[in-house]
């Protein structure tokens, strides 16, 4: 826990000198439930993100195939009036 604290959160050695276990170990819960409560929400993040990037790939696709329909159906209407 002290070598966690020491490089992830930036704590000093000297710090926890003359501390227990039961001293430390609130310390170290919190600051490790914080960084997990933090990567948890980023995961989530990334999940949104990529499901957005999907939306819109698909609706770009959707878009894509309507507007060349409607480009068949002018191409054709204008050969029917030639």
């Amino acid at each position: 826990m002290m070598i966690y604290l020491r490089n992830v959160v930036g704590f000093k050695m000297d710090y926890f000198k003359g501390m227990t276990y039961d001293d430390i170990h609130p310390i170290f819960e919190k600051k490790f439930n914080s960084n997990v409560a933090f990567l948890q929400k980023t995961k989530e993040q990334m999940e949104e993100e990529d499901s957005r990037a999907l939306k819109r790939l698909s609706e770009t696709q959707a878009e894509k195939a309507a507007k060349k329909q409607k480009l068949d159906e002018e191409v054709e209407e204008l050969k029917r009036h030639l």
